[in-house]
């Protein structure tokens, strides 16, 4: 299909994992929405792309935040511990993109306003329907 090209929808994916981070960028490429995505390797990298510091201060501000829990330095629960903690960043989205399908992982996630819980898939057929997801998300939730 035919990328939407009228409304980029900015993503900040924070993963560590780089065959997840390869995948999941290519499954944005077949969208039928412009994701551009943005890439942090922990969460303290997340921090400094979204407060704008040092190497991040002209990226633009992302629609979206596509965030994975098990990292090193700083987890997705800190991330979005802190994410609450500012007025501005607790309003960009935040979609939860784990292996872990612990109930009390996805209630945590919940409580810290997570918007959506999604379990990573295995291939990337699976991420497809991932950003399908997402799309759907996008389309009832971001607004140009």
């Amino acid at each position: 299909m035919e990328a939407n090209k009228a409304q980029v929808i900015n993503v900040l994916m924070v993963d560590d994992n780089p065959d997840d981070i390869e995948l999941t960028i290519e499954a944005f490429r077949e969208s039928k929405k412009y994701f551009k995505v943005n890439v942090a390797q922990n969460g303290e990298e997340a921090l400094n792309f979204l407060r704008k510091r040092g190497e991040f201060k002209n990226r633009a501000n992302p629609d979206l935040l596509l965030l994975d829990l098990n990292m090193p330095r700083m987890n997705g629960f800190e991330v979005l511990e802190e994410i609450n903690k500012d007025r501005i960043l607790k309003g960009i989205p935040v979609i939860i993109f784990s292996i872990s399908q612990n109930p009390a992982d996805m209630e945590r996630a919940k409580t810290l306003n997570a918007k959506l819980y999604l379990v990573k898939p295995v291939g990337i057929e699976g991420i497809v329907n991932v950003v399908r997801t997402i799309e759907t998300f996008v389309d009832n939730n971001i607004t140009a």
